[in-house]
């Protein structure tokens, strides 16, 4: 009886367990980062040059036509990434799993392989517009906004500019469709659907934005000594604040102006913040106009 009574909270502990620990696989299979990163193992000769990135933009804008000739094999190559980052974007979690504790030298590579990832999707988007798919083009983009949304989820202002402009870059090619006649009623209703997921401001800048700026007085490494430490906690709630009142940049830049020299050196650019949020607001509003 006593060997029983042993052997009984030992069998229930480990049902537990193993319920924890499906519990806890069930979770793990439920976050797009997971997915996001087989897609980026998936991705071929996917690094578009910046000159290639500014020829894109010039198609987005109608200045240069899009050749789909040019892009087809490099879009073709890409295709089991794109419909698996597309599958990611079914997911309502996104948890990129970063360490913050290493400071300036936490890992941000996912960052640049989500600008890659998102770029091709950008292609396959303009792809299915010309070759005649445009239920499909709209769910790509559908599934591009929400991508270039968790690239910056639980990042810092860089993940978030990064997020920023591939949420432009989807836009363009809506509008591009747009005027082109390529959406029915019910596809600008879906793509009305996605962008209200996004909310106003399509990011949390204020989120990232304070994430970024707590990495330094988080760790040793970056030479910051007393003085200038106490002088980012100064700074930081009225930068953090001037992304809704972009009439404070005055006297957020007086006080950075005030800080030392080892601070200003390593803190982002406030004006550029603030015009690149009211930029994403203005083309997010911009769009949900036009598909009304």
């Amino acid at each position: 009886m006593k060997h029983f009574r042993f052997i009984l909270p030992m069998v229930l502990l480990a049902g537990l367990a193993v319920g924890a620990a499906a519990q806890q696989r069930v979770k793990l299979g439920e976050n797009a980062a997971l997915r996001y990163w087989s897609a980026f193992a998936q991705m071929q000769d996917s690094d578009i040059t910046d000159q290639q990135a500014k020829e894109l933009n010039l198609i987005l804008e109608g200045a240069a036509p899009y050749s789909d000739l040019k892009y087809r094999g490099l879009v073709q190559k890409n295709q089991p990434a794109i419909d698996t980052m597309v599958r990611g974007t079914a997911l309502p979690n996104c948890d990129w799993g970063l360490d913050y504790q290493l400071g300036p030298e936490t890992p941000i590579d996912f960052v640049r392989k989500g600008l890659a990832l998102g770029r091709l999707n950008v292609l396959y988007a303009l792809h299915l517009l010309q070759t005649g798919g445009p239920d499909g083009a709209a769910h790509v983009l559908a599934a591009g906004l929400r991508f270039s949304h968790d690239v910056a989820n639980g990042g810092t202002l860089f993940a978030t500019l990064v997020a920023k402009h591939l949420l432009a870059d989807h836009l363009r090619v809506i509008a591009f469709a747009l005027h082109s006649g390529a959406l029915s009623k019910t596809q600008r209703s879906f793509l009305r659907d996605a962008m209200e997921q996004l909310g106003t401001d399509g990011l949390d800048w204020k989120a990232n934005l304070k994430r970024e700026l707590e990495i330094p007085s988080g760790t040793a490494r970056n030479g910051l000594d007393a003085q200038a430490l106490a002088a980012l906690v100064r700074i930081t709630p009225v930068y953090v604040a001037s992304l809704d009142k972009p009439s404070t940049l005055p006297e957020l830049q007086q006080l950075i102006a005030s800080a030392p020299r080892s601070l200003q050196e390593i803190l982002p650019n406030p004006r550029r913040a603030i015009e690149e949020k009211k930029d994403l607001r203005d083309k997010l509003a911009q769009i949900r106009g036009l598909l009304q």
